[in-house]
């Protein structure tokens, strides 16, 4: 019998969170943490009774099976339920306030935002620019997704030293109207014989991407995923994007796995495909489609994976 395990949930206004195991075959929960149990049923209450729509507000029962769903409640409720909506951002995992890097350097900064509907994610520097490779963000929310929660990861490679003296970087997502932000100042050396005047600051290490000298006499860099979902929460029934992108030279091939190992796709699923770009998409979410997808990017130098864990929710 397989098991899973994920860190599964975090709430702004309880600042918790679940950790919890899962039966990958018949995706049942089993007996776990019941305080964690009842917190985590109580956040998907609260959760769904605002997001609801219509006439109605809702309520959360655990089924038989195990799976979370809603019930109809009262018409006051549902008043309720559209004009208060629990939508949140917030970054959960910060980079560094202070950091150095030292000049010829490849190093990285890793941030992790959550919110709800899922937030769109950036880097930019001081001047307001976009700061990585390309316009990094989470388009996978539309209007008619409002309930979804998600944990995005993001790093941003640094490849290049500035000439100035110190950048600021600045990890910022958005949803809803809503922002939340966290900067990092870069201070750039020449050596390690200037780190001298930042000894209480943070040396960036090398990133996972540095490469052998001919890699980077041909201007070869390893794979290396720069943004995905660590965690999803989602209504069964919905299509659910699931993104993942990565940078290096030459640009890596996205693959997507399910928890056996085996490709995930059009080919063994009709309701699962992967676009050109990365970004796994499944329709039609169902129950079964529960547990761990690892996004694999490869190229000829390297590979880097990263997991995105799917909680589907029975919206009645």
């Amino acid at each position: 019998m397989k098991k899973g395990h994920a860190q599964l949930f975090w709430w702004p206004a309880c600042d918790f969170t679940c950790t919890f195991s899962y039966n990958r075959t018949d995706k049942t929960l089993p007996p776990l943490d019941m305080n964690c149990f009842k917190r985590l049923l109580l956040v998907a209450a609260l959760l769904l009774a605002l997001t609801a729509s219509g006439t109605s507000g809702r309520a959360v029962d655990l089924d038989s099976d195990g799976t979370l769903s809603a019930s109809a409640g009262s018409s006051s409720e549902g008043v309720r339920g559209r004009d208060v909506r629990p939508t949140f951002v917030k970054v959960t995992a910060a980079p560094p306030a202070r950091a150095v890097q030292i000049r010829g350097t490849t190093v990285e900064l890793e941030c992790e935002v959550m919110g709800s509907p899922t937030p769109t994610v950036q880097w930019v520097h001081g001047s307001g620019q976009t700061a990585d490779w390309e316009d990094v963000s989470v388009n996978v929310i539309t209007e008619d997704t409002p309930t979804s929660v998600a944990r995005v990861v993001t790093r941003l490679v640094i490849d290049r030293a500035s000439r100035a003296s110190q950048t600021t970087y600045t990890c910022v997502g958005r949803t809803a109207g809503l922002e939340s932000s966290s900067s990092t100042v870069v201070y750039h050396v020449d050596s390690v014989a200037h780190l001298g005047n930042f000894s209480d600051v943070p040396l960036l290490r090398p990133s996972p991407t540095v490469d052998s000298a001919l890699h980077m006499f041909k201007n070869l860099k390893g794979a290396r995923i720069t943004l995905h979902l660590r965690t999803l929460f989602e209504n069964m029934g919905s299509t659910v994007v699931l993104p993942c992108k990565a940078v290096g030279r030459p640009l890596p091939e996205i693959t997507w796995l399910n928890e056996e190992g085996n490709v995930v796709g059009s080919m063994q699923d009709p309701r699962f495909r992967t676009l050109p770009t990365g970004e796994l998409i499944i329709t039609g979410l169902r129950w079964s489609d529960m547990g761990s997808y690892t996004c694999v990017a490869k190229n000829v130098i390297s590979k880097d994976e990263a997991d995105t864990f799917i909680y589907p929710i029975r919206p009645n």
